[in-house]
């Protein structure tokens, strides 16, 4: 199962969110792909997380850890999308 999981945050802080994103990445089980949109909107960034989890409960718990640690730079809402191959 993959989930997609988007969020945005301000364009100065893109880097701070990304090493502590990275932090648990780095702590995880299964890979997490980081990724950002090449623009930018009224000063924000759109960062993506990829989860590429083994089981719903791996990915439910890498997204929870994810939002609690990256919850100080997030402007608005994580938005989650989750898809399974055909």
């Amino acid at each position: 199962m993959r989930r997609y999981v988007y969020y945005r945050v301000a364009e100065g802080e893109v880097g701070a969110c990304a090493e502590a994103a990275r932090a648990v990445i780095a702590s995880l089980p299964f890979g997490v792909e980081l990724l950002r949109r090449p623009e930018t909107r009224d000063g924000l960034a759109t960062l993506m997380e990829v989860h590429q989890a083994p089981d719903e409960d791996a990915a439910t718990d890498a997204e929870a850890r994810l939002a609690a640690a990256l919850a100080p730079w997030i402007v608005g809402k994580r938005h989650v999308e989750r898809f399974v191959p055909l």
